[in-house]
């Protein structure tokens, strides 16, 4: 049965992949009423996230940023198969670039990176295009999600036609440890929630207390990685731009957490200018900081 269902989303993955975009855009339109107004999907948790994030914004400007993120998230949805058929040349005239060069000494010396994104803009499509202009072996870190159906859809989604190697994030560590000889350039979508527990990084984001997965500290510090953050941002209907920031090219000489803020607050500045470009409808603050390891 399982086999069977991959290849039922499969066949529809496929089929969305060849239809114009005007005509995705005006399904996702229908879904975004749909989703919005008839199965009021995650409304709760996107409104409590909105009003506790921006507590300086009225009631307003919450709702239209609202309406803003649910439009945007059925974009994605319409959007994702697309993966299957655009190649590089495709991708090219959809996502633009502000600031490349800042990846050019990075190149220059070798170094293995980190593209740390957010779930922001549409991080699939960024993921697809790294192999076009990164000289590394890819390596793109994913977080494997309970359904196998939609597992496998994703895997296919993402990997189809691309010269990268999918690695799931609880082996991440051992393997670009085992390859640590290798050059490479890691896509990692660094906003998951950890488990709550007072080893996570804690600190203040969007005014509130919240813990972070430090695995990516503890690579790059490792093996000598550079971090580079990825600012994705929605330029209008499938239009992207990404600009760059870089976070650290010496992670050795960088004192315990020191990576981890950085990043948050790269992220932070990034959401309070596109506030609604980010992932508002999973549950972010959902621990305490005083939860413990068992």
């Amino acid at each position: 049965m399982k086999r069977i269902g991959f290849y039922l989303v499969k066949w529809w993955a496929d089929f969305q992949s060849i239809q114009p975009y005007w005509w995705l855009y005006l399904k996702s339109d229908v879904l975004c009423l749909l989703t919005y107004h008839v199965a009021r999907y995650r409304r709760k948790v996107v409104r409590q996230n909105l009003l506790r994030s921006f507590p300086e914004k009225e009631v307003n400007e919450i709702k239209a940023i609202e309406k803003h993120f649910y439009h945007n998230l059925c974009d994605l949805f319409v959007e994702a198969p697309k993966m299957l058929k655009m190649g590089a040349e495709g991708f090219g005239k959809r996502i633009t670039y502000a600031n490349p060069e800042v990846l050019e000494p990075l190149f220059a010396q070798k170094k293995s990176i980190f593209y740390a994104i957010p779930h922001s803009g549409n991080w699939e499509w960024f993921g697809k295009m790294i192999p076009s202009f990164a000289p590394h072996h890819n390596v793109a870190v994913y977080k494997k999600v309970k359904n196998p159906v939609f597992n496998a859809l994703m895997l296919y989604l993402r990997m189809k036609d691309i010269d990268a190697e999918p690695v799931e994030a609880d082996s991440a560590f051992r393997h670009l440890v085992m390859h640590r000889d290798r050059w490479n350039a890691v896509l990692m979508i660094a906003d998951q929630t950890p488990h709550g527990l007072s080893s996570d990084y804690w600190t203040e984001f969007l005014h509130q207390d919240t813990c972070w997965f430090t695995g990516m500290e503890r690579i790059a510090k490792k093996l000598d990685y550079a971090i580079v953050f990825v600012a994705m941002s929605r330029q209008g209907r499938g239009r992207y731009e990404v600009r760059y920031e870089l976070i650290t090219d010496e992670p050795k000489a960088t004192e315990e957490g020191q990576i981890m803020e950085r990043y948050v607050r790269c992220m932070e500045r990034f959401i309070q200018a596109n506030p609604d470009n980010w992932l508002w409808s999973h549950r972010r603050w959902k621990h305490q900081r005083n939860q413990v390891a068992a």
